[in-house]
C-alpha cells in the first residue's frame, strides 16, 4: 500500500530540523512539514513509497512570485526520508499536459529551477537533489492531474523530456 506522507518522521519526533528544511532555509525558502507546501488539489496526486515519508516541502513558485513575476517558475520541492538511503530532495511541477506545446513550458520551468540549484545558497538543496539521482530516484516530476494527456510515448516530446530527466506527465506520482 502507498504511504501518504502523513507518517511522522524522525525530525518530527526529535524536534530537529530535517536536512531538507535546513537546506531550504539556507536558500531563503520557507519549509513546512510534510508535503503541506503543495496546494491541496495536488496533494492527493503525490504519494511516497511504503516506508518513506515526506519530511518538509517548499512552494518555490510563491517564494519567487514577487521578485520574479515574469519568470516561468517551478512549483514545489519535497524532502523525502527514504529509509536507509537517507534524506533526499525531489521536485514536482503540476502543469497541464493538454498539448505538446506544454513540454516547452515545463522545460523552461526546469531550466529556471536548475539555475536556482546552481546558486551557492542552494548548495544544500542541490546536494539532496543529487543524492536522489545517486539513489536512482528521479529528481524532477511533471504532475498532470486534470485535462487531456497529449504527450505520447515515443514522440519527440517524450524524448526531449527524457533527455532532461523527466518522465512523461503523470496523473499520480509515487516518489
Amino acid at each position: 500500500m502507498k504511504a501518504t506522507g502523513r507518517a511522522a518522521d524522525k525530525s518530527q519526533k526529535t524536534g530537529q530540523k530535517s536536512a531538507f528544511a535546513a537546506a531550504a532555509e539556507a536558500a531563503g525558502l520557507l519549509p513546512v512539514k510534510g508535503k503541506s507546501a503543495v496546494k491541496g488539489q495536488y496533494q492527493t496526486g503525490i504519494a511516497c513509497r511504503t516506508g518513506w515519508v515526506f519530511t518538509d516541502s517548499v512552494d518555490v513558485d510563491t517564494a519567487y512570485l514577487a521578485a520574479e513575476p515574469e519568470s516561468v517558475r517551478w512549483d514545489y520541492g519535497l524532502g523525502l526520508e527514504a529509509g536507509p538511503r537517507g534524506e533526499m530532495a525531489v521536485w514536482v511541477e503540476p502543469h497541464p499536459a493538454s498539448s505538446a506545446r506544454e513540454v516547452a513550458k515545463v522545460i523552461a520551468k526546469l531550466d529556471w529551477l536548475e539555475a536556482k540549484l546552481a546558486l551557492a545558497k542552494y548548495k544544500g538543496l542541490r546536494m539532496l537533489t543529487d543524492k536522489a539521482a545517486a539513489a536512482g530516484v528521479r529528481r524532477f516530476h511533471w504532475l498532470a492531474m486534470t485535462g487531456g494527456m497529449r504527450i505520447r510515448p515515443g514522440s519527440k516530446e517524450a524524448a526531449l523530456l527524457s533527455s532532461r530527466g523527466l518522465h512523461l506527465p503523470r496523473r499520480h506520482l509515487e516518489l
